[in-house]
């Protein structure tokens, strides 16, 4: 820069001269031994072991039920097809409502009462289906048994994150997630397993039993009086924030809390460049970086295309944007309309292959759809990072559509366990890769809105699926549905290439 426009240019504030100061001043020869890491602490204790199993014990008894319950309430109650299936998505209408009723319980009553009187509640009401009572009551346990599973997982999560060692957050997410994957792989086998083989009381009575072991396992949670925010409004919200990110979307589990320090620290590198910049030019401060109310162009969120700002500029502003990230909606209602199709699987699987004579293939169905997700989570995320979403989405929503084809004209059980492979591989990979384009581009301050925007989605496409396929079965069959989920997987998949035309120009 010239001298004369040096000397026209106008003085930097104190506040600014002071951070371009500390910028560059030198760091003392002993800085590094002043931040020499401390050991790290054991995450492997009492409570975290008992919070994780307790987590695997309610998971496991709600996959175990979802996945018999349509076909109980045919065989039973012979129900129409759209009342049985209700029958099944009445629980996660239950569990909905309980995301929002979850935290002023916790306050009101605190966390570990709250959680022994939630295990106790899921006993009692899965021993209530042995009572064959009328099909309108079995909607109503149903129901708040959805509720009660909703709080419990809601309350262990919250418990979970604030006893896991913040410098292994990442770490215990991601094994007590574990649970819930492992939940989801032998809850349906179970569950299938026994109703064919020995009949739906016998069902309820080992879900009940299973359940029934989470008893014992909260009564061995003794967290900290330090981790306890009953009365402290702030920490009870930023530890309902992280308890919601391990927690939200019962259907699957995903790489929550990481995806959530991936994203934190992108922000603040972007922030430490915007206030290198802002320092360099002597322009205004980064408003993000400050904390202000304006946008900033460096740190905000850059809308992937004219849909994403025509429903930001419908969201911002209105009592919506509390509860709502708007930017995260359009990929959202993608994954959404993907796991309404997921839903035929939970709701008429069984069904299904008891009418075309596979059953026992049903019996392992979820087993190898867990395993396939497993297997290939890890490779697809890294891919995900280095090649950005097409290459790894198109080829996850082609394998949805695929799968579901291939099970609507299977014929033998090699037919019916590729079908779950494909699957597995389909909606793990739009599952987690969904997410991590949500919150890779939302600031740190919105994450949490924009978990529960994109899993209150995925809940409300898993809930409302078995109401409306319901009606349709009766119409045209279990083969064509499952051919009509395909052709809903390829509607997800356009949507999906005009949601990520520009994906990349989030900065």
């Amino acid at each position: 820069m010239s001298a004369p426009a040096a000397a026209t240019r106008p003085a930097a504030s104190p506040a600014r001269q002071s951070a371009a100061s500390a910028a560059v001043r030198p760091v003392p020869a002993t800085a590094p031994a002043s931040r020499a890491k401390p050991a790290p602490q054991p995450l492997w204790t009492r409570n975290f072991v008992a919070g994780t199993l307790l987590n695997f014990f309610i998971a496991g008894n709600y996959f175990m039920l979802m996945v018999v319950m349509t076909a109980y309430a045919l065989a039973v109650y012979q129900a129409p097809a759209a009342v049985a299936a209700f029958c099944a998505s009445a629980f996660i209408v239950g569990t909905l409502f309980s995301r929002f009723t979850a935290a002023p319980l916790m306050e009101r009553f605190g966390r570990m009462p709250l959680l022994l009187v939630g295990c106790i509640a899921e006993v009692g009401l899965t021993a209530l289906y042995l009572l064959n009572e009328p099909v309108g009551t079995l909607i109503g346990v149903r129901l708040v048994h959805g509720f009660a599973y909703g709080v419990c997982s809601t309350t262990i999560a919250t418990v979970i994150t604030s006893v896991v060692p913040p410098d292994r957050k990442g770490e215990g997410i991601g094994y007590f997630m574990l649970s819930v994957t492992l939940g989801s792989a032998i809850g349906p086998f179970a569950g299938i397993f026994l109703a064919n083989n020995f009949g739906y009381p016998v069902v309820f009575i080992v879900a009940s039993v299973l359940v029934a072991a989470s008893i014992p396992a909260a009564l061995l949670l003794r967290p900290a009086p330090s981790t306890r925010v009953r009365g402290n409004e702030q920490e009870a919200e930023a530890e309902m924030a992280s308890a919601s990110d391990a927690v939200a979307g019962t259907v699957a589990d995903a790489p929550l809390e990481q995806a959530r320090e991936d994203a934190a620290a992108v922000a603040d590198n972007t922030r430490a460049a915007c206030a290198a910049a802002a320092v360099s030019a002597d322009d205004a401060p980064c408003p993000v970086c400050a904390d202000a109310d304006a946008d900033c162009p460096a740190c905000g969120r850059v809308p992937s295309t004219h849909l994403e700002e025509v429903v930001a500029a419908k969201v911002e502003g209105s009592p919506l944007a509390r509860f709502v990230e708007a930017g995260v909606l359009p990929i959202s209602v993608v994954c959404g309309l993907l796991f309404f199709g997921y839903s035929s699987l939970l709701t008429f699987l069984t069904p299904y292959a008891t009418e075309i004579g596979l059953a026992r293939a049903a019996s392992v169905f979820f087993v190898v759809y867990a395993l396939a997700m497993f297997a290939t989570r890890p490779f697809t995320g890294r891919a995900f990072d280095r090649v950005g979403p097409h290459p790894v989405m198109v080829p996850a929503f082609v394998s949805f559509v695929l799968g579901m084809v291939v099970l609507a004209l299977a014929s033998n059980d090699w037919m019916v366990l590729g079908a779950a492979a494909l699957l597995g591989f389909g909606v793990g990979t739009v599952q987690s890769c969904g997410l991590a384009m949500a919150v890779r581009v939302t600031s740190d301050a919105r994450l949490s809105v924009a978990n529960a925007t994109f899993y209150m989605l995925l809940d409300v496409g898993v809930g409302v699926g078995p109401i409306l396929l319901g009606a349709v079965v009766p119409l045209i069959g279990y083969a064509n549905l499952y051919l009509a989920m395909a052709a809903i997987g390829a509607c997800a998949l356009a949507l999906f290439l005009v949601v990520a035309k520009t994906e990349k120009g989030a900065r």
